[in-house]
């Protein structure tokens, strides 16, 4: 017989052994999703690889950041303008390559000229539009000189390019103006003349002058692209203090293109139109069940500053109602 002792190391050992055994023995494969992991290159040693996942063991929820390169203070343009075009390295610890650049060349003449002179070797679309992006800001004398000049050149990429720019830069002024004119009456390009309607602000000028521009608006509202016929009518809206334009805004409520629609709807709302053939082009909107909802429920709106008849306000509320349900 055993002496007690020794059984009793024996019942440890087994029980021991038991439980080690236990512990290592794997989770069926079947109790565990797989879950598709991206391929990788064999690590060159071990625990590089495993130093790999320490942080997500100590930090759950959040994947490893890897390090990034801070700027200092006083980086300069080069820096600057590189790292605003790496769209990985932006954010440095909180400072924008972009925002940095953009205030550096608002209070730095010799960064502005800089900047100026990196267009010609701006070849890629992610440069020229970072360049846009930091010197639209910019209303330096010098931006809306180079803006103008490139809006005034031959190039039609240039073109759209410049009034583009002016479009935040360039405050109302006979210049401008005088260079939109003339670009609405020779520009064949759809996607230049949309940029430069976009880029003509409304002010107060000679009656004169526009009529003049109220008479080009009108006629570019029928033009064959539906984008230049959208921005020409919104333009009506701002520039037509006589009611010349009802006409076109009316016609313009029927036009095949939606957003035409929308901005003749737009441009009612803002010229404050109340005649009887505008008002019954928007009853003919909302009546119109083929129409999109947006477009009916932006013409309800519109109507309700209309003086409506008995019959008028009947089909009016039958039109809200019909709109409440869908």
């Amino acid at each position: 017989m055993l002496p007690s002792w020794l059984a009793s190391v024996g019942v440890s050992f087994a029980v021991g052994f038991g439980m080690a055994w236990y512990i290592r023995t794997p989770e069926p494969t079947s109790a565990v999703p797989a879950v598709a992991m991206p391929a990788q290159a064999p690590s060159p040693s071990g625990p590089a690889n495993l130093n790999q996942f320490a942080d997500v063991w100590a930090k759950p929820g959040h994947a490893p950041v890897s390090p990034v390169s801070t700027l200092s203070k006083g980086a300069t343009v080069d820096e600057l303008w590189a790292k605003a075009l790496a769209p990985q390295d932006k954010q440095e610890f909180g400072y924008n390559a972009e925002d940095r650049l953009r205030k550096l060349v608002q209070t730095d003449p010799v960064a502005l000229r800089n900047l100026l002179q990196r267009y010609d070797g701006a070849r890629t679309p992610q440069a020229r539009e970072l360049l846009k992006s930091v010197l639209s800001t910019v209303q330096q004398p010098e931006v809306i000189s180079f803006a103008t000049r490139l809006a005034s050149g031959s190039n039609i990429e240039e073109r759209k390019y410049g009034f583009e720019m002016l479009q935040n830069l360039a405050p109302d002024s006979p210049e401008i103006r005088s260079l939109v004119k003339r670009t609405l009456a020779t520009e064949q390009s759809p996607e230049v003349l949309v940029q430069a309607l976009a880029a003509l602000k409304s002010g107060a000028v000679e009656p004169e002058e526009s009529d003049m521009i109220v008479a080009q608006l009108k006629s570019l509202s029928q033009h064959a692209d539906p984008a230049v016929r959208s921005q020409s009518i919104m333009q009506l809206g701002q520039w037509d203090k006589k009611g010349e334009g009802e006409d076109r805004l009316s016609q313009a409520l029927a036009d095949r293109a939606l957003e035409v629609r929308h901005a003749a709807i737009f441009a009612i709302a803002q010229t404050g139109v109340r005649s009887d053939s505008v008002k019954a082009a928007l009853m003919g909107v909302i009546n119109n069940a083929q129409e999109s909802k947006d477009i009916r429920g932006s013409a309800l709106q519109v109507l309700e500053r209309f003086p409506l008849n008995k019959e008028e306000y009947a089909s009016f509320a039958q039109a809200r109602v019909q709109m409440q349900g869908l």
